[in-house]
C-alpha cells in the first residue's frame, strides 16, 4: 500500500532491506556494465523497473540469498534496538475493517474492504477473511512500522493461510512481490527465532500456521505489460531452500493470481452486504 512508503524518522525493522532487494535484482547500476539506476531507491518500486526485469529473466538471480539477507538484516535492526514489546495487533486474525474513511476513494482499499465484507458473509460462521493485518508495529521502536500491514489474509483451514497484497491501479507486480516477500521473512523471524519471546504476540493462530501461500492479486489488465514468470519460479525455489535452511515448521509458496470474480467498479459495492 502506499501508507508503506512513508518516511519516519523512527527505526524500523525492515531498514536497509530495500537496499538488500535492490542489489538481488541488479537494479542499483553497475558502472563497469554500463548500467545505470532507475529513478531513486528503492529502486525496485519504479515501473521502469518492473518492464526491465520483464524483458529477460535476470541472471544470477539467487533467491536463497535474498531471503538469507532479508532474513539477517532483520535480525541485525532488532539486535541494534532495546524496545521489543510489539503491539497487540501483529498477526492478528479477527477484527476485520470494512468500514471506509471519509473521502477515502482508494480503489484497492474499497476493494479490500468488500471483499473482507462480502466473503464473510457467504460464510458467517468462519469469517475466513481479515484485512489491514500488522506485522511488526513497534517490534523495534514504539512508533515504528506501524504502516507495514498484510492487505488481506484468507484462512483455508486450521493450519493453512494465504497472505495477500491486493492491487488494482499502483505500484507494479515486482513491487507487490517483495512487499510480501519482506513480510513472509519477518513473519518467519517472528515465530522461529530465538530473540523474539513469543509472549509478545497475543493471536498465536496465525503464527502456528503449517501451510502459508503469498499472492499478489490483481486484475488481469495489472499484469498485462509484464512477465515475471522467471520470478514467480525463483522465490519458490528460494522459499523451499529457505524452509530448509533456517529450519522453519511451516512451509510456503508464492504465485501472482489473477483477480477474475469481480466485474464491476469496487466503489460500487454495496455498503453492506
Amino acid at each position: 500500500m502506499a501508507a508503506d512508503r512513508i518516511r519516519s524518522s523512527s527505526p524500523s525493522i525492515f531498514s536497509g532491506v530495500d537496499y538488500l532487494i535492490d542489489s538481488a535484482l541488479q537494479l542499483t547500476g553497475d558502472v563497469a556494465l554500463g548500467r545505470a539506476a532507475i529513478g531513486n531507491p528503492p529502486h525496485h518500486e519504479h515501473d521502469s523497473s518492473c518492464q526491465r526485469l520483464s524483458a529477460l529473466p535476470l541472471k544470477g538471480f539467487d533467491s536463497i540469498a535474498l531471503l538469507t539477507a532479508i532474513y539477517d538484516k532483520i535480525g541485525t535492526n532488532w539486535d541494534t534496538s532495546s524496545y521489543h514489546n510489539g503491539s497487540d495487533e501483529n498477526w492478528r486474525l479477527d477484527d476485520p475493517r470494512t468500514e471506509l474513511a471519509e473521502g477515502n476513494d482508494s480503489p484497492e482499499v474499497c476493494l479490500e474492504r468488500a471483499i473482507v465484507r462480502t466473503m464473510n458473509a457467504l460464510e458467517p460462521n468462519s469469517m475466513s477473511w481479515v484485512n489491514q493485518v500488522p506485522v511488526a508495529s513497534g517490534l523495534v521502536h514504539a512508533t515504528a512500522d506501524r504502516s507495514r500491514k498484510i492487505d488481506l489474509v484468507h484462512k483455508l483451514d486450521e493450519k493453512t493461510f494465504e497472505l495477500i497484497e491486493l492491487k488494482v491501479r499502483s505500484d507494479t507486480p515486482l513491487y507487490a512481490a517483495m512487499e510480501i516477500l519482506k513480510y513472509a521473512v519477518v513473519y518467519a523471524f517472528c515465530r522461529h527465532d530465538s530473540r523474539v519471546q513469543q509472549s509478545i504476540f497475543k493471536d498465536r493462530k496465525l503464527l502456528e500456521a503449517e501451510r502459508i501461500h503469498l499472492r499478489v492479486l490483481a486484475p488481469a489488465a495489472y499484469y498485462k505489460n509484464y512477465d515475471l514468470a522467471w520470478l514467480e519460479t525463483g522465490l519458490n525455489e528460494g522459499l523451499a531452500e529457505f524452509r530448509i535452511a533456517q529450519g522453519l515448521t511451516f512451509a510456503s509458496d508464492f504465485a501472482f493470481e489473477t483477480l477474475a470474480f469481480i466485474e464491476r467498479s469496487p466503489t460500487k459495492w454495496p455498503s453492506e452486504p
